[in-house]
């Protein structure tokens, strides 16, 4: 151990057991932290083996022991968060205390502790100095306190708390409140709470909510994570619950987001005409006037013991009211119409947990909560009165078990089974008997018909979470951690028309040719007739062991060595294998420096491979039992409830699937890789005194590989092979820009044969998608009544794959985006990437102006994301049929991504005030004002890319399609006693 000596006095002997609490994941449990430190005679500083180290949870009395060393370490793992009381006892030495040690999620408290040989009392030692920098952790992460939290301007979401760290960048608003870790699309991260992934694996965009008020601490990875956390290549925010302790607390708090305070958004209004007239100069394109919003929620929560020291409870319950109407405003034929918008979600939210101490050294979790919602969503027309109501089911319910144990001085175990609900399920009675009707015979697309949702769905999804680890502390200088996480998720689809039929109306002039192939004689109306059902039980399974070891290689150098080995296997809808990748190694190699050997320093680097699986919406949507064709008749008339007289054919069916579940051997390559993404971080922390840090990070990631579908035609006419052109495109899902192997029916004769396709033939470029960032921080802990956090981002995100889900037109299609569809549409897609934000600057922390009055405050200053044009067709001398989706050559011209230069930087400011009441002793209550937009700036930050449709200037090019959300205030109360 390190060599430090000491005067031989009891002055300096109630400073010799300083201590430094640290935030690292060292080799730690994902829902608890550990200790670990030193002990030395005073005298010669030699190792005291045999000293009993004790510490007690303040909270809920449970007690830890650990016997020390023959190298004079200790280390006990799986504790719960928490204040702890150390007591340091060896025959023939003075007793040392430690009164307050604070443990915290993932993180290791780190003691170094001299005792003196006699016999007195005992002497408490209350001095303490919170070191800011780990030096012997690879892995920087933002840990942050409910408390903290509390303190600050934020909206009540888990998202909110990730955006706070450096590195992080809010998402498009097409997928609502998400975040971009690093340059990854908003689909690729993990969220995590009390060891339970309450992620969506359909498409990696929803997150199971609880109440807010129900967490504890959060941890934001924003990369060089250890072995033990995968199946992520954004980020990872790991979180724990409140649990009651010994002795009952209740408390009410109320919160209100008053409409009288809530600014709206200004009209956008067209600039110029459409071709054909249908829209003039002034007309609105977007409106929020006449918006109305009810926000109001009500909890209530209690926390304690039913068995002192033994068995714990801690329940809250949240009552809430969201309500929302807006008027907004559409042209059709040059006639304004109106519509109220009208939406509803007013189910409560819940979450209770017990926890039992069964021995010292063993305890059970019990948990579970409830997010379940219906949102009501009505549409009304003004000038026809007709009115849609659908609704969204969401959430579900979630509960798990999670054991701790330590079975000896080195050895620990911990377990968890959890079962997670999510649902995304569209349907009302409407939709078996409307079936779902456009008029387009005027130039505009005109709802008819009495359906309400156009497409109906089931989407039901349960994850099965069964996780096994175990810490070995054997050796003196290596700490060793291992396990196996295993996930079996089931998706349940039902997808259809409403009614179970499409029809569109509309007009074909004579000479022109329907998709079919169908010439028109003569003027005429046709309708469409398209019947799409697709659904079944699709299974995805992931499974996970790893091993990693934290050595301490000397005093000052220790390096974290670890591998991951996934697989994933997903199923189609008769639970055949429809994709099984094994055994993909992700080694994660780090290691942090003790420059100055004072523990005030460090210089660290990582490297490390993430994989991640393949979203069940691939099964849903590739490998589902799918019936699509679509019929094209005369149309003879339109009845009164606005259905067709269907007249004669016009053209063959059209047929894109036949109602089977597709065989995985026609539309998966045989030879797929996973999708993974390689990281490199370097950085050094210092901490400048006892109050400040600082520090510094480069952070490289390359994906290395996605998975996409493709459609492989051009390949198939290279090769001179039958070649059916009406059938809509023949798609494999594969990694874009390899070598694919897949069956195809070459000659026509009803037999498929095993081909191999070369890169070139099929005509894809390699993806790509690079981050390199430089991340500066200086932050201040809470001392002397105020706290604060900067940091600035220097990034830059760019290549022509932004990974499983696609901002550039709100697609969350997870690993089935449009980019790959065709090779023309990736055709200029290199450029700067839209989670691209080159300069970000974050700045938040409170300041106490008296005992009882703070306030707290939250900025963000951004440069803005790039911008494109689109367009709809290719040129002439191009090469390639242009089939469908954005390309790269508005008006025909090339234009590559991000060449319309960017949006406007992007300035915001939250600021809270919040006043501590005392007026009874025992009960704490508190009253609060949050202003979110102080400012009430009207950033846009994204407009209208698709610049030409048809040939013709889009008038809404240009125009903010997502702007942030005006000023609004919430007014919050509570009492807790």
């Amino acid at each position: 151990m390190k060599k430090t000596h000491f005067k031989r006095s009891l002055v300096a002997l109630s400073v010799s057991a300083l201590f430094a609490m640290t935030a690292p994941t060292h080799a730690a449990n994902n829902t608890a932290g550990s200790m670990k430190g030193k002990v030395a005679d005073a005298a010669n500083s030699s190792a005291l083996a045999g000293a009993v180290v004790t510490i007690v949870n303040k909270a809920n009395g449970s007690v830890a022991t650990s016997v020390v060393g023959r190298n004079g370490s200790f280390r006990i793992p799986n504790l719960a968060i928490g204040d702890y009381k150390i007591t340091i006892t060896k025959e023939g030495y003075q007793t040392q205390v430690i009164e307050s040690a604070k443990v915290s999620i993932g993180n290791e408290v780190n003691i170094d502790v001299v005792m003196t040989s006699g016999d007195v009392e005992i002497i408490s030692v209350t001095g303490s100095r919170v070191a800011l920098v780990d030096a012997s952790t690879p892995e920087i992460a933002l840990t942050i306190t409910a408390d903290e939290v509390a303190r600050l301007p934020i909206a009540l979401d888990v998202v909110n708390v990730a955006l706070l760290a450096p590195g992080t960048t809010q998402g498009d608003a097409a997928f609502g409140n998400l975040a971009s870790f690093g340059g990854a699309s908003v689909a690729e991260n993990t969220f995590i709470i009390n060891g339970v992934n309450v992620t969506g694996f359909r498409r990696g965009t929803s997150i199971s909510e609880i109440p807010f008020s129900a967490y504890d601490q959060f941890q934001v990875k924003t990369g060089g994570y250890s072995a033990q956390f995968g199946r992520s290549t954004g980020g990872v925010v790991n979180a724990i619950t409140k649990r009651g302790n010994n002795g009952w607390d209740f408390g009410i708090e109320a919160r209100w987001e008053p409409d009288a305070l809530r600014e709206n958004r200004d009209t956008v209004r067209y600039k110029v005409a459409s071709a054909n007239g249908d829209i003039q100069p002034f007309d609105v394109f977007s409106t929020e006037e006449h918006l109305e919003v009810t926000d109001f929620e009500t909890e209530v929560w209690a926390s304690g013991d039913i068995i002192e020291d033994t068995l714990f409870f801690y329940g809250l319950y949240q009552a809430q009211t969201k309500e929302r109407k807006s008027h907004s405003l559409g042209y059709y034929n040059g006639a304004e119409e109106w519509y109220l918008q009208e939406s509803e979600a007013n189910d409560p939210l819940w979450m209770a947990r017990i926890d039992w101490n069964i021995t010292d050294d063993h305890s059970l979790m019990i948990w579970g909560f409830s997010d379940e919602k219906d949102y009501y969503n009505k549409s009304t027309s003004s000038t026809t009165g007709d009115a849609r109501e659908p609704v969204t089911k969401t959430g579900g319910n979630t509960w798990s078990v999670k054991y701790d144990g330590r079975i000896n001085d080195w050895l620990s175990i911990d377990a968890l089974y959890a079962e997670v609900e999510f649902n995304s399920t569209r349907q009302d009675p409407a939709d078996e008997a409307c079936p779902a009707v456009y008029d387009t015979r005027s130039g505009s697309w005109v709802e008819k018909g009495c359906w309400v949702n156009f497409t109906a769905s089931l989407e039901a999804d349960k994850r099965e979470q069964s996780q096994l680890n175990f810490n070995v502390d054997y050796f003196d200088d290596h700490s060793i951690r291992m396990g196996v996480d295993y996930e079996n998720n089931t998706s349940t689809a039902g997808t259809f028309y409403s009614g179970h039929v499409y029809y569109r109306y509309g007009n074909l002039a004579a000479g022109s040719a329907l998709p079919n192939g169908y010439v028109a004689p003569n003027d005429l109306e046709y309708v469409r007739t398209r019947v799409y059902e697709n659904g079944g039980t699709f299974t995805s399974k992931s499974m996970a062991l790893y091993i990693e070891d934290t050595w301490s290689i000397t005093d000052d150098v220790t390096a974290r060595v670890g591998l991951r080995s996934e697989s994933f296997e997903n199923l189609n809808a008769n639970d055949e294998a429809f994709i099984e990748i094994s055994n993909q190694l992700a080694p994660r190699l780090g290691i942090a420096w003790d420059v100055f050997s004072d523990g005030n320093s460090k210089l660290f680097a990582n490297w490390g491979r993430y994989h991640i699986p393949v979203a069940s919406n691939t099964n849903v949507r590739m490998a589902g039992a799918e019936l699509y064709y679509e019929d094209y008749n005369l149309l003879n008339g339109v009845d009164a409830n606005d259905l067709p007289d269907v007249g004669a054919s016009l053209g063959d069916r059209r047929t894109f699937a036949d109602g089977s579940a597709a065989d995985p051997a026609e539309i998966l390559d045989t030879s797929i890789k996973p999708m993974y993404q390689d990281e490199l971080i370097i950085g050094f922390e210092h901490t400048i005194n006892d109050d400040w840090s600082t520090g510094v990070k480069f952070v490289h990631r390359d994906l290395k590989s996605i998975i996409d579908d493709i459609t492989i035609d051009e390949a198939i006419k290279a090769n001179g092979w039958d070649y059916d052109p009406g059938h809509g495109g023949y798609y494999v899902l594969t990694n874009p820009n390899t070598d694919i192997t897949v069956f195809y029916d070459t000659d026509g004769d009803g037999v498929r044969e095993q081909v191999q396709l070369s890169a070139d033939q099929l005509g894809y470029p390699e993806p790509k998608r690079i981050y390199n960032a430089l991340e500066f921080s200086l932050t201040k802990g809470f001392t002397d009544g105020w706290a604060l956090n900067t940091s600035y981002t220097w990034a830059k995100s760019y290549g022509n794959a932004e990974g499983y889900v696609k901002s550039d037109n709100g697609q969350d299609d997870a690993g089935l985006t449009t980019d790959w569809d065709y090779p023309y549409l990736m055709d200029g897609a290199n450029g700067p990437l839209p989670n691209d934000r080159r300069h970000t600057f974050k700045v938040y922390g409170a300041y106490e102006i008296t005992d009882n009055l703070s306030i707290g405050a939250n900025m963000i200053a951004q440069s803005g994301r790039p911008k494109s044009a689109f367009g709809d067709s290719l040129p002439d001398s191009y090469g390639a049929d242009y089939q469908y989706g954005a390309t790269y050559y508005p008006y025909n011209t090339a234009c590559q991504r991000g060449c319309m230069g960017r949006e406007g930087w992007r300035f915001k400011m939250d600021l809270n005030m919040v006043y501590n009441v005392d007026f009874i002793d025992g009960v704490d209550a508190q009253v609060r004002m949050d202003i979110f937009n102080l400012f009430n700036v009207n950033n846009v930050l994204k407009t209208e890319e698709t610049l030409s449709i048809g040939g013709d200037y889009n008038p809404a090019y240009g125009l903010p399609t997502s702007v942030e959300t005006p000023r609004y205030v919430r007014l919050s109360a509570s009492i807790k006693f």
